[in-house]
This record gives structure tokens, C-alpha cells and sequence, in this order.
């Protein structure tokens, strides 16, 4: 019952037994999260290391598959108790400190450079998590399914709903787009490409594809979270009370998209953690997660009366802090991480496209040989 009346309430009356177990557990699981998400960051970088012939999918690789169970669990039973032993208020000090852990992890498993740089960014991303945490948080109570499906026809959700939708799928087509043209850039043996009048190094664009497949993978869970919250609503209105829920298509309807928006968000995750470092692509995606879930309150639950302007500027300040924080950490030398305007590329009649750059080498792209598009699709196919 103490759990029941935590979930309802969204707060406990004391430090009780059920809350150390949830405190415990909570900081448990995720420093295990944190850690099985280096490792899978590290199958990711030893499997590309390989020649394109030898590497293997995610699933054909024990350590990847060994790491990305453990998460699974850690993130389930964490979840569970979080959700059952813990109030709300508590979830953002413990999502802070399983930032910092995250650091730690990539300096134990990546050998990441744990430099002043790296603390003082480390620092800035906990702070501007506890930020967004804590002044983003507000209570809501049960709904029944009359109540969701009442949120669920406003037009202003409509239309909020529409509006991401569609901001997620453009991400999704653009971020695959620059996907395919990194490897294409790869098979071609070229170390630096050009898209539109800028080049770019192709660390550089690996980097911003790993973080538009996490920003995806932060909007995708927030709305996963969305579904099982409300999908848990009915679920415990129908154990303990006489409301049973389960007899509506509605409440199946929200269970099934909860479990698909969480595969894709676990999916995008992946793909972001094979392209990018975690002390990078963990923040920003758990900061997107974290401004997403308030604005879809603020939307569905028509929470905007409850939202203080202070409490939502706030929110916004440890957005810029956390952003801020990555860039610190992620700073590399201005030769690394700067895009060059250039000229327009030139195409012969040979089909031979030669790019002039600022400085003193030349590049040039030729088409792929036959031979080589087998290559390329198999090195495609490596990145699902």
C-alpha cells in the first residue's frame, strides 16, 4: 500500500524503509546504466575498428549483447522502484548523479580523458540537470479513461501532437540521410566531405549524426513516458480499485504504443552511442527527455496554470547549463571541429568532383567503383 500511495500522491510522508530501498536501488541501477552504456559504446568502437568485411551486427557481438541486457534490466527494475518507493522531487538528483557517473564510466571503460575540462563540464551538466529536474516537476493526479480520452481530443494536444510528430520524423529522415552519406564518404576512402558550401571532417559529422539519433532517441522516451504513465493510470486504477480499464480498446492502444515508442527510443539510443561519445550524447539526450516530458505535460495535462514563469525559467537555465556543460567537455581544437565554407564542387565530364579547400591539400571524390558498392551496402547494414 505504502507504494500505491507514493504513486498516487507523487510523494512520501517520511524517510521510511521503502524509500532508503528506492534511494539504493535508483543510485544502483544507474551506475550499472551508465556502465553498460560505455561498454556498448565500446563493442560499437572495437567492432570499427575492424575492416568493413569483418564487422559484425550489434546482436552477433557478445559484448554488446551482454551490455544492452544488463541496461535493459538496470532500467527496468530502476524504474520500477523509482516509480513505486520514491518522490518525484528525488528522480531528479539521482538522474544528475547518474550523469556523473556516466563521466566516470567513460574515463574506467573508454579511457576517456578525465582532464580539468572534463570535471568542469561534468559539473555544469549535473547542475543543469538538477535544474531541469527539479523546477520542471509538477504533480498530476489519476485520470480515467474518460479523463485521457478528454486530454486526448484537445485541440491544443492535436495539434501539439501533430507538430512533433512531424518535427521527429523529419529528424529521423534527415539524421538517416546524413547517415547514408558519412558511409558513403567512408567507402569512398575520403577524409573529408562537403555538404552544401561548408566540408566537413568526418569525425566532425559523425559526431552531430550520434547526437541527432540521441536528441531523437530524448523526444521518442519522453513520449514513451507519456503513454506509461497514463497507461499505468489505468493499469492500477483496474488491481485496486472496482474501475476496471482493461475492458477499453483505449487502454490496449496506449500499451502498445508505449512499448513501440520505447523499442525506437532503445533503437535511436544504440545508433546514437555507436556514432558518438557517451560523455556527449548522454547529456544532451537526457536533457531533451527532460524539457520534452515537460512540455508534454504542460500540453496534455493542461498544466500551464501550475507552471510558474520563475519555475519555467529555470527549467530553461539549466537547459543552457547542461548544453554548455557538453560543449565543454566535447571542446576539441579549432582545426577539428570547424566547417570551412568552400567553393561550389566542381563536376567534370569524367564525373570526377574535385574540392578546393582553404588550406593547402586537395581532395578529390570519385564515383565507387562497382566493386565497391557491395562494401558500402554491407557497411550500411552495419549500423542497424
Amino acid at each position: 500500500m505504502d507504494s500505491m500511495h507514493n504513486i498516487e500522491t507523487g510523494y512520501d510522508t517520511g524517510y521510511t524503509k521503502q524509500f532508503w530501498i528506492g534511494i539504493a536501488v535508483s543510485i544502483a541501477t544507474n551506475i550499472i546504466q551508465s556502465f553498460a552504456m560505455a561498454f556498448q559504446r565500446k563493442s560499437h568502437i572495437l567492432n570499427d575498428s575492424l575492416s568493413i568485411e569483418d564487422r559484425k551486427s550489434s546482436f552477433k557481438r557478445p559484448l554488446w549483447v551482454t551490455s544492452f541486457t544488463v541496461f535493459l534490466i538496470a532500467n527496468i527494475t530502476g524504474s520500477i522502484f523509482s516509480i513505486g518507493y520514491l518522490p518525484i522531487v528525488i528522480l531528479a538528483p539521482i538522474g544528475a548523479i547518474g550523469l556523473a557517473f556516466n563521466a566516470v564510466a567513460a574515463k574506467l571503460v573508454l579511457n576517456d580523458p578525465f582532464s580539468r575540462k572534463t570535471v568542469i563540464g561534468t559539473f555544469f551538466i549535473v547542475v543543469g540537470a538538477l535544474f531541469v529536474g527539479l523546477f520542471g516537476v509538477i504533480r498530476e493526479p489519476d485520470h480515467d479513461i474518460n479523463d485521457l480520452i478528454r486530454l486526448y481530443r484537445k485541440p491544443a494536444f492535436i495539434a501539439y501532437f501533430s507538430i512533433i510528430e512531424f518535427l521527429i520524423v523529419a529528424g529521423i529522415l534527415v539524421t538517416h540521410y546524413f547517415e547514408y552519406v558519412y558511409c558513403l564518404m567512408l567507402s569512398t576512402d575520403y577524409s573529408a566531405g562537403k555538404i552544401g558550401h561548408y566540408s566537413i571532417e568526418l569525425d566532425t559529422l559523425k559526431m552531430y549524426i550520434g547526437i541527432g539519433y540521441g536528441i531523437i532517441a530524448g523526444n521518442i522516451s519522453s513520449q514513451s513516458i507519456l503513454f506509461a504513465k497514463t497507461g499505468l493510470e489505468l493499469v492500477l486504477l483496474s488491481i485496486f480499485t472496482d474501475k476496471n480499464q482493461l475492458n477499453y480498446a483505449l487502454t490496449w492502444i496506449i500499451l502498445s504504443i508505449m512499448v513501440i515508442t520505447a523499442i525506437l527510443q532503445l533503437y535511436y539510443l544504440n545508433k546514437g552511442l555507436r556514432l558518438c561519445d557517451t560523455v556527449i550524447l548522454v547529456p544532451l539526450s537526457s536533457c531533451t527527455f527532460n524539457v520534452s516530458c515537460l512540455f508534454n505535460g504542460l500540453i496534455y495535462y493542461d498544466q500551464w496554470d501550475r507552471m510558474q514563469w520563475w519555475r519555467l525559467l529555470f527549467v530553461m537555465m539549466g537547459v543552457v547549463i547542461t548544453v554548455s556543460g557538453v560543449v565543454i567537455v566535447s571542446w576539441h581544437s579549432q582545426s577539428d571541429y570547424t566547417l570551412r565554407e568552400e567553393e561550389i564542387p566542381i563536376i567534370s565530364d569524367s564525373q570526377e568532383v574535385e574540392t578546393r579547400y582553404s588550406s593547402t591539400t586537395s581532395n578529390t571524390i570519385r564515383p565507387i567503383p562497382s566493386e565497391k558498392t557491395g562494401l558500402l551496402k554491407k557497411h550500411i547494414n552495419s549500423y542497424h
